[in-house]
């Protein structure tokens, strides 16, 4: 199953962190653009920045949030005329949060969210494969505990659990040259893992100034997939004789991979003038880990095939966030925000499977307050990601046609549009 989560998870990616990430967990992080750390309060600071929970009202809060996500086609336009498109892609994720009330000086919480995953599919045959399916689902159990160290200071640490699911559908094809393929491969693949790593987040709060202040990190997890994978390959893959081309050898085998859920960092600050909250946000996501597909598979034949590492060569990548809430009446809250989103994905190593770039990310959402207890509220997202010119080795046709060959053109209209219905409540 190596090669399933190796694919899956990379092209799976929403698109709307750089990498495959997944930073818009709550209504108020969303509709902040994830500018949501310093000033994190309720429910959600549990996974925001747990050391907030500390400053919480005295109270239990939950948060129960549903998101719907949009993901337009991809277009990649060839540099020989052709046109090629990913499907659109539409999804409905749950989330939770909880934050309990003080008990003497300490506080725990647990959010369940999806922090990496979802689909990408390319309807048309691209230059470099046939991609039937990409899916990664993901979710994470995320328990933490806070202490108040005094009234501007508090810590927390916790401990990230997830379960990842993932299936894949390829077909490997062959380019004559003269508009027409061969198949050379086709893999089902299905994998499922269960990993862990951990957090621990710094929160000061100057009550008098009205500033604070937050320092987060979360740790690298490795989703370590293992599964099996079901197929065909051609016979010539083996004997090197092109008169095999179209000759079949089906298999079924076991295997694993290991991606990365990369480390992040965030360092944050807000400041309330008045009825308004400015909040500036600065994320580093260690994506420098993610160095190579590496596929292993107990066939010996079909990992001399398909396991072969795959360079990725990711670099680290920053964004740059900012939110502004402001309390518009005693029961309405208006909340806007923006980011800039680096990739990660350098021009050496870019591909159908993840046709990253830079990105500018936009949103907005309220909240209503419709009693002591509950509120009610709506946040929508929208990121646009910038055109990204590719050169793209094609290494199955590279290898037999004894030379490099290269697809090169322009991935477009890439982005996603999310929108989230949610409910507070406290006691």
């Amino acid at each position: 199953m190596k090669k399933v989560l190796a694919l899956s998870v990379i092209t799976a990616s929403m698109l709307l962190a750089n990498g495959y990430r997944i930073p818009e967990q709550s209504l108020s992080g969303m509709a902040l653009s994830a500018a949501n750390v310093a000033s994190a309060h309720g429910a959600d600071a549990n996974y925001y920045n747990p050391a907030n929970m500390a400053f919480n009202e005295d109270k239990n809060s939950y948060e129960l949030l549903m998101t719907y996500i949009n993901l337009p086609k991809v277009k990649f336009e060839n540099g020989n005329g052709e046109v090629y498109y990913s499907r659109e892609e539409n999804f409905l994720i749950p989330q939770f949060h909880f934050s309990s009330k003080d008990h003497n000086g300490w506080r725990w919480g647990i959010s369940v969210t999806s922090p990496a995953g979802l689909s990408k599919r390319w309807d048309d045959v691209t230059p470099e494969a046939g991609a039937k399916e990409f899916t990664l689902k993901t979710v994470e159990i995320n328990p933490n505990i806070a202490k108040k160290l005094n009234d501007s200071m508090s810590f927390a640490v916790g401990i990230r659990i997830v379960k990842s699911e993932a299936v894949a559908n390829i077909i490997g094809i062959l380019n004559n040259g003269d508009g027409t393929v061969t198949p050379i491969y086709s893999e089902y693949l299905n994998g499922t893992s269960l990993d862990k790593g951990w957090n621990a987040a710094f929160a000061y709060h100057d009550t008098e100034n009205k500033i604070n202040a937050a320092v987060t990190y979360k740790s690298k997890i490795n989703l370590s997939l293992s599964g099996d994978a079901s197929g065909y390959y051609s016979k010539m893959l083996i004997t090197k004789d092109p008169a095999d081309l179209n000759k079949y050898i089906p298999f079924l085998t076991e295997g694993g991979v290991t991606i990365p859920i990369p480390a992040s960092l965030n360092i944050a600050l807000s400041k309330t003038f008045n009825k308004t909250t400015i909040e500036a946000v600065f994320e580093r996501t260690y994506w420098s880990s993610y160095k190579a597909l590496d596929f292993e598979f107990d066939d010996p034949y079909v990992n001399a095939i398909f396991g072969n590492p795959k360079d990725k060569s990711w670099k680290d990548a920053n964004t740059y966030r900012i939110g502004l809430t402001h309390q518009c009446t005693p029961k309405l809250t208006a909340m806007l925000g923006y980011a800039y989103d680096e990739t990660p994905v350098p021009d050496s190593t870019i591909d159908f499977s993840l046709p990253d770039s830079d990105k500018h990310i936009f949103s907005g959402g309220i909240k209503y307050k419709a009693d002591d207890r509950m509120s009610l509220g709506f946040s929508v997202l929208y990121t646009k990601q910038k055109e990204r010119k590719a050169k793209i080795k094609d290494d199955l046709t590279s290898k037999f046609a004894g030379t490099d060959i290269y697809t090169v053109g322009t991935f477009k209209d890439g982005g996603a549009l999310l929108m989230a219905f949610g409910m507070d409540y406290s006691f």
